[in-house]
């Protein structure tokens, strides 16, 4: 038995994941797939619950073991975070006849890439800044247990009850353990990639290259498209090494824009930290000037969470609590 198998199920054992047998899933269904990895939706049997099922892909055909490692990675990052509201949340972990699969939270909406391009025109600022609040306060908690995402892009972002979560931590790290050569530093969307990792090999991703991301995020829920939508895919990196960004999008409040462009910077020391972001971004949240956002309609999901809490006390679950 190779150490991550004997890991997994010594973890399993002990309660600190919970484990599904494969069979109590229904009507699995793919919902996306990226570089590395293939998303399910599927229904828990019983229970009304809708769950993602994540099957994570080895980077390598000739390190077969390489896909476990992965989900050691991901599983003990969400342990210690998935316990905040705007993190995806990890209910545990199954196995089918070749992989071990996550069981995670199920957004109802969609990642934010095809939320915006579908709800865009009919959101309010007030709505756009509690977006991109909701995002800022789940990568606050995630520098605060000093871990960087790496690879935040709209397509990692899950919109679930009107609600932003991140996810995929797949490439993410505690600080501690980046290197040159960690995968993160290659691997992401170039749009939202820090361009000191275009100009230099050996430059080490770290909270401000989250903090450019994050940037491009914030410029995304302004204008409702991906940066760069109209280039070429290889000019991409082409352009941001030169300093090249997106133009502010018409109407977008002074404030909010000095902000996203203050943290896409060139230089990574001109970028504030997530606590100033999260800071401004939540005074403008309270500012009179915006119109209130629409009430939230609320899912089925809502009971169905309560539900598996309820029946499934111990181990992972025992973390849960209801997002406000």
């Amino acid at each position: 038995m190779t150490y991550v198998k004997k890991w997994l199920e010594e973890k399993i054992k002990n309660g600190y994941i919970r484990y599904f047998e494969y069979n109590e899933f229904e009507k699995i269904v793919e919902i996306g797939r990226g570089n590395f990895c293939k998303v399910f939706r599927a229904n828990l049997a019983n229970t009304g619950l809708l769950v993602a099922l994540k099957i994570i892909i080895s980077k390598s055909q000739y390190e077969p073991d390489e896909v476990n490692d992965e989900i050691i990675n991901e599983l003990q990052l969400l342990r210690e975070v998935d316990c905040h509201p705007r993190i995806n949340r990890c209910l545990g972990i199954t196995k089918d006849s070749k992989n071990y699969i996550l069981v995670l939270e199920y957004a109802n909406e969609g990642n934010l890439r095809k939320y915006l391009k579908k709800n865009f025109t009919s959101l309010k600022w007030r709505v756009k800044i509690q977006m991109a609040l909701d995002v800022t306060s789940g990568l606050k908690f995630l520098h605060s247990k000093g871990i960087i995402h790496r690879d935040l892009h709209s397509k990692n972002i899950l919109v679930n009850d009107k609600k932003l979560l991140i996810a995929d931590l797949g490439l993410s790290k505690k600080l501690a353990e980046t290197t040159t050569h960690s995968k993160g530093n290659k691997y992401g969307m170039d749009g939202y990639i820090d361009p000191q990792c275009f100009k230099d090999r050996k430059y080490k991703k770290n909270k401000k290259s989250d903090i450019y991301s994050l940037g491009v995020l914030l410029w995304e829920i302004s204008s409702g498209r991906p940066p760069f939508s109209d280039c070429s895919r290889n000019l991409i990196s082409h352009y941001i090494t030169k300093g090249d960004r997106e133009d502010p999008i018409e109407g977008t409040p002074l404030k909010y824009q000095q902000l996203y462009q203050e943290c896409w910077d060139d230089n990574p020391e001109s970028r504030p930290d997530i606590e100033k972001v999260h800071e401004i971004l939540s005074q403008l949240c309270t500012k009179d000037s915006f119109d209130l956002q629409s009430p939230r309609t609320l899912s089925n999901s809502d009971y169905s969470m309560e539900y598996i809490e309820n029946n499934y006390k111990g181990g992972m679950l025992t973390f849960f609590y209801n997002r406000k």
